[in-house]
């Protein structure tokens, strides 16, 4: 075939081709926009339906936005809902939610949508004690219960060891992990701890031997607990003894290499705290001087005085110290102060006490300081207070809060940090920072009980002999088992499994025992 033929062909199959697309769409070719009625009318219909088109989209964002903000329409009266969020989580999960007695057909975790109203918020499972909280659920709010811990209806325990006496020594490490009991059974010039392993308790005990020369008398005396570092090894202890005392870093991993600070220092400290939580580092007290200074472990030095005339101290982490100090303060009174790179700055003042309150921690990158005495008849919470003392503008530190409590004899921040506690006599008083919520009821614990979290929402401790734990709001109270232990009990680092110490029945001996935390269908098949 000719190429002048080729061209021909592919040029009539073009011009069909274009005839068809022309008919499809039936445009017409004609000179309709040389027309001026014709253009008026197509420019109306143009303005038109982008009128429509943007009514439309206006709406479309008003149901949107309506809806994100928990706005609905009720199918059944046609009103407006004006609806919250709610997230429910527990330990265990798939645990049945119900609200105000009635099923959702839901489980943990689970997100809801519903309208703003008062709930009775409950969680069942099988083979656990109820979950129960009360709540006012806000239009436009988020509501979050994702802390919720369900106990077993029948707690089942089992003896791990046996010993002829109570431990006078139980602790245990930041993690949760190795659980330390000081052996009664150890002769006078040996000090041994048994070491027990909470994620696997199948494994037997692991005997720590110190070193017999280690402590002065051999383990006459008492030993206290002062302090874990954060690598979970090493623990500071406190020997009393004769009428004096001294302190003893225990090296878990390796206790031939535990020391006697003491002595490698040569100095008798009145008490002692790890510097950023590490061992390198010291802080070594002195009540007889007032002094406080560094102590450097690898070079067994002293350094020089850091802070004098402190009547209580706690530090945190490498350049912050909050203290009490009576210097430059009138008789009877005594001032809170935070040392800051090396800069000091009164925090707030309050009367002389037996015992100082001062503690601060970090939440939701704020930082929050509480400050007193058991004399004082309040205790502030201040919130960022060194942003207020080195604004030359302000100069002074303003409570955020301030709680009316005597007598208060002790303060702990729970583990999220997101709380605080305040025990004083029988009273105990809850702070919530996330929510800006107090809460003030009885002790449920008995008033030789510690005041100790158990986690980042409930406390623990020893009522009538039982082991009881209670929400921060002291709701869902829960009585679990016999323990010997004036801090109730310890978990393992999953809440599996609680440790306690009971008497054998029928007998003088104690025993460490493990109680079962799960149960029903959450039990492990090989236990």
């Amino acid at each position: 075939m000719a190429r002048w033929q080729l061209l021909s062909y592919q040029s009539i199959k073009w011009i069909t081709l274009k005839q068809k697309i022309l008919t499809w769409f039936k445009i017409n070719i004609s000179m309709d926009f040389l027309d001026p009625r014709k253009r008026r009318s197509h420019r109306l219909r143009l303005i038109v339906g982008y009128g429509l088109i943007t009514i439309a989209i206006g709406l479309a964002t008003v149901i949107l936005v309506y809806g994100a903000y928990g706005y609905s329409i009720d199918r059944k009266t046609g009103g407006i809902v004006q609806n919250g969020l709610l997230f429910v989580d527990s330990k265990p999960g798939n645990t049945n939610i119900y609200l105000n007695g009635k099923s959702i057909n839901s489980a943990t975790a689970a997100r809801l949508i519903l309208p703003a109203a008062d709930y009775e918020l409950i969680l069942k499972k099988t083979g656990y004690r109820d979950w129960k909280r009360s709540f006012t659920l806000y239009e436009h709010s988020i509501a979050r219960f994702v802390y919720p811990y369900l106990f077993p209806v029948k707690l089942v325990t089992a003896s791990l060891k046996s010993y002829a006496s109570l431990p006078v020594l139980v602790t245990q490490s930041p993690d949760r992990r190795w659980l330390l009991l000081q052996n009664p059974a150890a002769t006078s010039r040996v000090v041994s701890f048994d070491e027990f392993d909470t994620s696997d308790p199948r494994k037997p005990a692991r005997p720590l031997l110190l070193p017999s020369n280690l402590l002065t008398g051999g383990s006459e005396g008492t030993l206290t607990e002062v302090e874990w570092s954060a690598d979970n090894n090493h623990l500071l202890i406190k020997h009393d003894y004769q009428g004096a005392s001294e302190f003893i870093l225990i090296d878990r991993r390796e206790p031939s290499r535990s020391m006697n600070l003491n002595r490698v220092f040569a100095f008798n400290p009145t008490q002692i705290q790890l510097y950023d939580k590490k061992v390198d580092k010291l802080y070594f007290y002195d009540r007889s001087t007032s002094t406080l200074r560094l102590a450097n472990v690898r070079e067994a030095a002293l350094e020089p005085v850091l802070l004098n005339r402190v009547l209580a101290f706690k530090p945190y982490g490498t350049d912050l110290i909050s203290y009490i100090t009576d210097n430059q303060m009138p008789p009877g009174q005594v001032s809170a102060r935070i040392w800051d790179k090396q800069q000091s700055h009164q925090l707030t003042s309050f009367p002389v006490g037996d015992t100082y309150l001062i503690d601060a921690v970090q939440f939701q990158s704020n930082w929050y300081y509480v400050a007193g005495s058991n004399t004082s008849d309040r205790l502030s919470i201040f919130k960022n207070p060194l942003n207020d003392l080195k604004n030359i503008t302000v100069g002074r530190a303003r409570p955020m809060t301030t709680f009316l409590i005597t007598g208060a004899k002790m303060v702990k921040f729970s583990t999220n940090t997101r709380f605080l506690a305040f025990q004083g006599a029988q009273k105990l008083v809850v702070y919530d920072f996330e929510e800006s919520k107090r809460y003030q009821y009885n002790s449920p614990s008995a008033s030789e009980s510690p005041l100790r979290w158990m986690d980042g929402h409930r406390l623990i401790g020893v009522s009538e002999g039982q082991v009881l734990v209670w929400d921060y709001d002291a709701t869902n109270r829960q009585s679990l088992v016999p323990t010997l232990l004036p801090t109730g009990g310890y978990y393992s680092s999953d809440f599996n499994r609680l440790y306690t110490v009971a008497t054998v029945t029928g007998s003088e001996s104690k025993t460490l025992q493990t109680t079962e935390m799960r149960a029903g269908v959450d039990l492990p098949a090989n236990p």
